[in-house]
């Protein structure tokens, strides 16, 4: 499994040489040579070859564009099958992460192979009827009298009730 670079660890107004891209990047300096038969621009044919930083980062730009896959909101990307896929909607699973993230979890509906993806929390709603499921009619208020709640910290329950 590759690494994932990161572009912006480059200075676009810097040349840089092949051992400065590779200690930059955290990179063999064989794959940076590999980067410039590729097709990454370099200054001159001169040794030591010069790389520039603005060619060098939008050469790191595209080359991680290539390896994303454009997935709609209601789907998921399956390793399996090498696409996009809709999950069953008997598996899918929502996951809240912090900073409003959510991951959902279900299974491929072709592959039935375990499919992942990060959404916004305020996707859910639209993910959840796009793929065919009914939303719950919520409860207008809930009450709890008489009876303490699991992660109620208090010794007695609620009794808002009055006498």
């Amino acid at each position: 499994m590759s690494k994932r670079i990161n572009p912006n660890r480059v200075k676009i107004n810097r040349n840089y040489t092949v051992m400065d891209v590779s200690e930059a990047l955290g990179v063999h300096p064989k794959t940076v040579r590999n980067w410039i038969h590729a097709g990454l621009q370099v200054i001159d044919d001169r040794r030591p070859l010069l790389i520039q930083g603005a060619d060098l980062k939008l050469y790191l730009k595209q080359k991680r564009k290539t390896y994303l896959h454009k997935c709609e909101l209601n789907e998921m990307y399956c390793f399996k099958c090498k696409q996009p896929q809709k999950p069953i909607i008997e598996s899918l699973e929502f996951i809240a992460e912090p900073g409003g993230m959510v991951q959902m979890t279900g299974r491929c509906a072709e592959c039935q192979q375990r499919v992942n993806k990060f959404a916004s929390w305020r996707d859910v709603n639209q993910v959840w009827t796009e793929l065919g499921g009914k939303l719950p009619i919520a409860e207008k208020h809930l009450i709890l009298r008489g009876q303490r709640p699991l992660n109620y910290p208090l010794a007695e329950g609620f009794n808002d009730e009055k006498k």
